[in-house]
């Protein structure tokens, strides 16, 4: 990364890398990460997953980054914690196929009583960019050809963490407030293999690497309405540039990214005694930061889901609701110009393990998730779960 033309001649080199892999990536939760700023990994807990949600208007308190005003509902001290591994089976065009996983914590958060209202500080992830791979191929030197082995590797995400503060209104309203730091950092190295590894004195490397620094801010205003029967919720996320700040030991220049303004709208709407529907949706339109991106097209992060919740059903004597969802989402970067869509089928439970009238001090939420993302040239399904854990005190 010795110049922003090797950088951007390296971007091109993974892209094709990726295209024409020849060995499994060796981490990582999508190889479509590879194709601009990473892979979306939204902030959402066992529940949220199961029922195909985006987040907001799920029903009841809740403690996600994207809904400020289900924060007001939550009445006492809460945190949660959830984990979320994926399994990635892939096909690339020209037969070529694999599979890897990954694992991510994607929500940690804390909400406390605070001025008469609830105040919260969550990290939530939101780009994954973590991935490998390599190709052998050949390269001429001189007379003959050599060998090459071309080994890339890229270690990083992009977190949010936040400060909020929520409030009910009266009995029906409540609006939220959330202040978000983007940190994290990204570390890329290239390493070329010249020569046969098992010739003896026939072998030399060239390694290439660099280590940014994440930077930026965001502000996410939300409120909820509980009428009889449905709760609506609806939120706006304003962030900065994305700004990418160079190591001293990387001589690679420092970069900039715009982050596109998402709008989300939920609601949750009671069918009978034991079944609730909730829908949901979010607007982002990332094409902003296309010109931005080296060798990779930005499109369209908007999409919908769609959740059925059984809430009577019970186990080992507790209760358990069971939840049903879909939901279609667009992937914001492509290696081609096309648009690229993640579809998932999810179902899920939750499990009280601990309720004091009324109240629930603790509750675990599992969901498994069914999905494929595809292009022209790049296939993947896999399997997502998400476990969490919910606990409440006085």
């Amino acid at each position: 990364m010795i110049s922003r033309a090797t950088t951007a001649a390296k971007s091109t080199t993974v892209s094709a890398l990726i295209l024409l892999v020849s060995a499994a990536p060796v981490w990582g939760q999508s190889l479509f990460n590879a194709a601009g700023l990473g892979t979306p990994v939204e902030a959402l807990d066992g529940r949220a997953r199961a029922l195909g949600s985006m987040g907001i208007g799920l029903g009841g308190p809740s403690i996600l980054p994207t809904d400020p005003g289900g924060l007001a509902r939550l009445g006492i001290s809460t945190g949660v914690m959830a984990a979320s591994p994926s399994w990635v089976e892939y096909s690339a065009s020209g037969d070529r196929s694999g599979s890897f996983q990954g694992n991510r914590f994607p929500l940690v958060g804390i909400g406390y009583p605070f001025f008469g209202g609830m105040a919260s500080v969550q990290i939530g992830s939101f780009l994954d960019q973590s991935y490998g791979v390599t190709r052998v191929g050949q390269a001429d030197l001189g007379n003959e050809p050599v060998q090459t082995s071309d080994e890339f590797s890229q270690d990083g995400s992009v977190s949010n963490v936040n400060l909020g503060f929520a409030r009910a209104i009266n009995e029906r309203f409540a609006a939220g407030l959330t202040i978000g730091r983007y940190a994290g950092s990204l570390d890329r190295t290239l390493v070329r293999t010249y020569g046969e590894e098992d010739e003896e004195g026939n072998v030399d490397q060239y390694i290439e690497s660099g280590v940014w620094s994440w930077g930026g801010w965001s502000l996410t205003a939300g409120g909820s309405a509980n009428f009889d029967g449905l709760e609506v919720a609806g939120s706006i996320q304003i962030p900065s540039t994305l700004s990418a700040n160079a190591s001293a030991e990387t001589r690679g220049s420092d970069r900039s990214f715009s982050l596109p303004i998402q709008y989300r709208l939920g609601a949750t709407a009671n069918l009978g005694p034991s079944v609730l529907l909730h829908s949901s949706v979010v607007l982002a339109d990332w094409s902003d930061a296309e010109d931005e991106l080296s060798d990779a097209y930005a499109n369209s992060g908007s999409g919908f889901g769609v959740g059925l919740e059984l809430s009577r059903a019970r186990l080992l004597g507790k209760d358990a609701p069971l939840r049903f969802g879909f939901r279609r989402v667009g992937l914001p970067f492509a290696f081609e110009d096309e648009s690229v869509t993640e579809r998932t089928l999810s179902g899920g439970f939750g499990l009280v393990l601990n309720e004091t009238a009324g109240i629930v001090l603790a509750r675990m939420d599992m969901s498994i998730e069914r999905g494929r993302r595809s292009s022209a040239n790049l296939t993947e399904n896999f399997w997502r779960a998400t476990l969490s854990l919910l606990t409440s005190g006085f």
